[in-house]
């Protein structure tokens, strides 16, 4: 395997502490920029275009490209953090960032390093796709592409979509590929009209017997072509999971903070009990509660740090992803989002009437955590996983993919 060298466009610094500190910076100096594009994503659908070009003009969203094709690598406890932050601004834009750097990521680690050199050619290429198979026919150098591929978060802002299909195996199975269309030669569909996660824009898109070459098709799932990216190094569910417990803890937290901030003026119950509490500040349930719910998101958190700290060391041992550290991952991910989907609801429920209105930050938090936990990725069959895992049931050839 072999890296071509294109044109660097990142200039973050090489040594990693200092990377670490000038990519948080990089999420604290866009902020405002992220959250002034917040209701305008949340009416129309996607992220506001302002968004997108701050997070593009930041680098965040090479941060799983190799530096060679213009990105800047991070190790994945940075990753976790820097969708965190995102995460306390917006869910959907965390989400959304995400889909695209991971996208990024997947086109530098599975395109023949070649290839890869003409698509990160002039710019970092954001990718959207969908795993759910559509259909193609081999023909000549290539396939023909046709079907329609729904739940494609960030295809609003993507340069490519990468349908998968199916192909026959020597086995007499099948295999999954994926083939790689610029968005301009397919149709996106007006399908996501959703509860929550409204801006990550997750809509279908539809290809009519799009041509896609050779050059241009990959296993998800099959050999590398470079084996120095993050995705080759940690395999594709913890290369997932590594940000995905950030943004829900993220999110967690800003529905404390939420909570904070209106309880030395919150009454709840005053109109019929003029007896109750001045405010929700002195009220000991609910110091009790808020006492509570913090210690069990520093709790998460600090778990989630520990399980990408272990990975970071692993690897910069020389070591690999075992199934171990792919278990702690998970389990540390189905716990935030369990956390986090605990605190925003305790959170909405001490709001009141407040937390009713639909433009609120905290309806919009419990919304968005509820669809979050609809996809497997952060959801309890992770706690099922583990069960497993603690009984010996597990090895790596039997293991699950959520």
């Amino acid at each position: 395997m072999t890296t071509v060298a294109v044109k660097q466009t990142s200039n973050w610094p090489q040594a990693p502490l200092e990377r670490r500190a000038h990519a948080l910076a990089q999420v604290q100096k866009i902020s405002e920029r992220l959250a002034a594009g917040v209701e305008q994503g949340q009416r129309e659908g996607r992220l506001a275009d302002d968004a997108v070009a701050a997070l593009r003009e930041s680098g965040i969203l090479g941060i799983m490209t190799p530096d060679d094709l213009g990105g800047n690598v991070v190790d994945p406890p940075t990753a976790f953090e820097i969708i965190e932050a995102i995460g306390y601004i917006d869910p959907s834009t965390a989400w959304t960032t995400t889909i695209l750097l991971e996208g990024a990521g997947q086109l530098a680690t599975q395109l023949e390093p070649a290839q890869a050199a003409v698509v990160f050619r002039d710019r970092l290429p954001l990718k959207a796709g969908s795993l759910r198979p559509g259909s193609a026919q081999r023909v000549d150098g290539g396939y023909r592409v046709a079907g329609q591929w729904d739940f494609v978060s960030g295809i609003h802002h993507a340069d490519f979509v990468s349908a998968s299909f199916l192909v026959d195996d020597a086995d007499g199975g099948t295999e999954r590929r994926m083939a790689l269309i610029p968005v301009a030669e397919v149709e996106v569909l007006d399908t996501w009209h959703v509860l929550g996660m409204k801006a990550t824009g997750s809509t279908t898109f539809r290809a009519d017997e799009v041509f896609v070459s050779d050059a241009m098709v990959f296993n998800p799932l099959g050999p590398v072509k470079r084996s120095d990216t993050p995705l080759a190094r940690l395999g594709m569910v913890p290369y997932v999971l590594q940000m995905h417990m950030g943004m829900v803890l993220g999110a967690g937290r800003r529905a404390l903070d939420e909570i904070t901030r209106m309880a030395p003026t919150k009454r709840r119950g005053s109109r019929i009990n003029i007896g109750a509490a001045t405010s929700l500040a002195d009220s000991s349930w609910f110091q009790r509660e808020l006492g509570e719910l913090d210690a069990a998101l520093r709790a998460a958190r600090a778990l989630g740090l520990e399980a990408t700290g272990r990975v970071r060391d692993q690897l910069a041992a020389g070591g690999a992803m075992d199934l171990e550290l792919q278990d702690y991952m998970q389990t540390a991910s189905s716990h935030a989002g369990q956390t986090a989907q605990r605190v925003i609801t305790r959170a909405f429920r001490h709001a009141g009437a407040e937390a009713i209105m639909e433009t609120g930050v905290l309806p919009r938090l419990l919304r968005d955590i509820n669809t979050i936990l609809a996809h497997g990725v952060l959801g309890e069959v992770g706690f099922e996983l583990h069960g497993e895992f603690i009984l010996g049931l597990q090895t790596p050839e039997n293991r699950r993919m959520i």
